[in-house]
């Protein structure tokens, strides 16, 4: 009887028990929805899921203006390069070749996209240069005409397109056309005045949004998809580097930001201002942002696809926008994918042209634009000298590839330093009407760094606060231009008079020494993603 009782007790007790750790646990899932509902709204909106509904909603701001994002991230990373113990200055390009990191293009995917006719020594210094190392099943290039170029086989992109909108009533395809019948009957490698009347800016355009649809169905599923131009100078290292800190499964569109069109399907009111990648700089998709993008509706009863592929969607905005990273940028805001800028990392400026500064100097250089021929294969051998393990190549160690400002303060004829950041000096100043006047002005301002003289009839002294190497500049004759009243009463601009220039530049060699001493690079300036960093 005794036993009977026990064994009903513990029973109870087990009960009791389970019951309270019912309510519990009840309790903490029950509060649960409640910290995922505040974080959820914590989030930045471009990071929130979409609201169900349609789209007639108001979109949600560029995610860079969040302001959610540290502005420097502490990333440690690593070369995957092998290390070059020879004199890159005479080593083949097998051997420099015999660094790269190979095995992971079997999840980056570089895309070159250029035209037929484009000037052979652009092509020639890409393919000597950020592209030499890709065998011909690793690199695809895409163009407006389809060829052979060191066994690389160049596909013909706007073959894409339907035949219909291909046809002659779209003036944008004349040079298209014009280049298939000179294909056909022979005169394309030999008529050199017909190709130079062929406009292949107003196909260029169209190849965009292909080379991404062909890219997947190429080579689908890779990690990520690099696209670039043949005056990109790419830094595979530090774009290895850069890449290993994101998630590809996430959405990322990334790029060197440009602004572009306004999103007014909400109102004159509620206008958004959006962005895009530049295509020059280069620009980035990870997998799960071309998945998004290459997405279409299903049918549920017969499977069949209810839109027409991504192409065939935007092909009236393309034939009525002027560019086709700018159509890009706005086919991913359409699917809530907005470009994440990644300035000064991506840059706008050729190598020549980088205004060396405190946004210039601890930020690793991943990919530089408009790179000349000659300077192309010459910086590709050096970053081979300058690479390693532990650091990624720093602004602050490409101007040792011209270091501007490095000789004694001297002027340099027929050479033009000046940048978009420059500025004239006050007219209530001393009077400035020759070269050695406008270095004195430099001289008489604490931060200027470097000065342009443009004498001759132009007679302007601009000084900077930035360092810029800039390029060799023969005297020219320039166009003065202004406005000029109509007989109607308008006013046009015209072109008031001809003047001749000619260049002298000069560096202040002991503030730019300073200046560099003082900054010492540290910490790696890994930049988030931003709009307002740059515009």
């Amino acid at each position: 009887m005794q036993a009977l009782l026990n064994k009903r007790l513990s029973r109870t007790i087990l009960f009791a028990s389970l019951i309270l750790l019912s309510l519990i646990f009840a309790g903490y899932y029950s509060a649960s929805p409640k910290l995922y509902d505040n974080a959820r709204d914590r989030l930045p909106t471009w990071l929130a899921p979409p609201s169900p509904g349609g789209g007639d909603e108001k979109r949600p701001e560029t995610p860079a203006t969040s302001g959610d994002e540290p502005e420097i991230y502490p990333h440690e990373t690593t070369s995957q390069f092998f290390p070059v113990f020879f004199d890159v200055s005479t080593a083949k390009k097998a051997d420099l070749c015999a660094s790269f990191p190979r095995y992971l293009l079997q999840r980056i995917q570089p895309v070159l996209k250029m035209g037929h006719g484009e000037s052979r020594d652009k092509i020639e210094a890409q393919l000597d240069s950020v592209s030499a190392c890709f065998a011909p099943d690793e690199l695809l290039i895409f163009s407006d005409l389809a060829e052979t170029i060191r066994e690389h086989k160049v596909i013909d992109i706007i073959a894409d397109l339907p035949d219909s909108y291909r046809g002659a009533d779209n003036p944008d395809f004349e040079g298209y056309l014009t280049m298939q019948a000179m294909r056909a009957n022979g005169t394309l490698d030999s008529d050199k005045e017909a190709m130079k009347k062929i406009n292949g800016w107003k196909l260029d355009k169209y190849k965009f949004l292909p080379g991404v649809e062909r890219a997947w169905n190429m080579r689908p599923g890779r990690d990520w998809y690099v696209f670039y131009e043949t005056d990109t100078y790419i830094v595979w290292d530090n774009l290895f580097r850069f890449l290993s800190t994101m998630d590809p499964g996430k959405e990322h569109y990334i790029g060197s930001p440009s602004p572009g069109r306004l999103d007014e399907r909400n109102g004159e009111k509620n206008k958004i201002k959006t962005w895009f990648a530049n295509g020059g700089p280069g620009y980035i998709l990870s997998r799960a942002a071309v998945e998004k993008l290459l997405e279409r509706k299903v049918s549920k009863t017969t499977g069949r696809y209810l839109d027409p592929p991504l192409t065939i969607r935007w092909l009236d905005l393309l034939r009525r926008d002027c560019c086709g990273d700018s159509v890009m940028g706005w086919t991913l805001w359409n699917v809530n994918i907005h470009v994440e800028g990644y300035w000064p990392l991506f840059n706008p400026h050729p190598m020549h042209g980088v205004p060396y500064s405190e946004h210039y100097w601890c930020q690793p250089v991943v990919t530089l634009h408009k790179t000349r021929p000659e300077d192309m294969e010459h910086l590709w051998k050096w970053e081979h000298s300058r690479r390693r393990r532990e650091k990624p190549l720093l602004y602050q160690d490409l101007w040792s590839f011209r270091h501007p400002g490095d000789e004694p303060t001297v002027l340099v004829k027929d050479h033009d330093n000046g940048g978009w950041a420059d500025y004239r000096p006050p007219p209530e100043g001393p009077k400035i009407d020759s070269a050695a006047s406008c270095q004195k002005a430099c001289e008489a301002s604490e931060r200027c760094l470097q000065y342009l003289w443009r004498g001759l009839e132009a007679q302007e002294c601009f000084l900077m606060f930035q360092i810029r190497y800039g390029l060799p500049r023969k005297p020219e004759t320039e166009q003065v231009w202004g406005e000029e009243q109509q007989p109607d009463g308008s006013m046009k601009k015209v072109v008031l008079k001809e003047i001749k220039v000619d260049f002298t530049s000069g560096w202040m060699s002991e503030r730019i020494k300073r200046w560099r001493d003082e900054m010492t690079c540290e910490v790696v300036q890994w930049v988030g993603p931003s709009i307002t960093r740059v515009f």
